[in-house]
């Protein structure tokens, strides 16, 4: 008699947290994605090298986030988690398409950039273990002064060796930067009006950040943090956000 199977994930995770791991897992996978096609078309061997790494980080990340709430159970646990989210990037993609390589590459830090810090703050509402043990991989993303930029540490440092020899092209990934935000931040709002898990964990992190829900609304306030975080980024860059 054969015993039923085990689901890919445990059915004990609260709903939020699930949605926070999926959608977390969902955008490190788009993040590995988007490295490891510029890698294929960097200009020269060692570029393509750094990128493939970050890629590699950005897949070991994803699959930390899935053992969260699912050890051992590999693909449907992956699949289970990210299906809610699938799609969720495709108009992001269709709108921000581009051919050029260093745009390419620039799209990918600027909108994995704005996912990681979503997830990070939405984190921060999550509480007990499953909160504790969500950060530690949130916020592990790699090692030495970069780690924060966890898989996209090797293409910032592309990009600034680029953007530094090349005035014209620093002022093209500028205006492109903005253009790539602005569809990122669309798309954090339409993820919070299509999940309310998502919604609801915006509401407790922003009380456990310390933001008075009185000076106006959550969403307001994640957008306004996710912008500061973007601007930092660009800041180390060398670029104007």
């Amino acid at each position: 008699m054969s015993s039923d199977p085990v689901p890919p994930v445990d059915p004990s995770t609260p709903a939020p947290v699930s949605a926070l791991v999926g959608i977390a897992a969902y955008t490190e996978l788009a993040g590995f994605g988007l490295l490891a096609a510029r890698s294929v078309d960097a200009p020269d061997l060692a570029t393509r090298q750094s990128l493939a790494l970050g890629a590699e980080r950005a897949l070991s990340r994803q699959q930390a986030l899935v053992g969260l709430v699912a050890p051992g159970a590999g693909v449907p646990a992956a699949a289970a988690l990210m299906g809610p989210f699938e799609g969720a990037l495709v108009e992001f993609d269709t709108r921000t398409r581009t051919d050029d390589w260093a745009e390419g590459v620039l799209k990918g830090v600027v909108g994995h950039g704005v996912a990681q810090d979503f997830c990070r703050t939405l984190a921060a509402g999550v509480g007990g273990q499953h909160g504790k043990r969500l950060r530690e991989v949130l916020e592990v993303a790699g090692a030495g002064p970069a780690a924060r930029d966890g898989a996209d540490a090797e293409a910032l440092s592309v990009l600034v060796r680029l953007a530094s020899a090349d005035d014209v092209l620093a002022s093209r990934l500028a205006l492109w930067g903005r253009r790539v935000v602005g569809e990122a931040l669309n798309l954090v709002t339409a993820l919070l009006e299509q999940h309310a898990e998502l919604e609801s964990l915006t509401a407790a992190s922003a009380a456990a950040l310390g933001h008075d829900a009185a000076d106006g609304s959550v969403r307001s306030w994640l957008v306004a943090r996710l912008t500061a975080e973007h601007t930092r980024r660009m800041d180390r860059l060398g670029l104007a956000a």
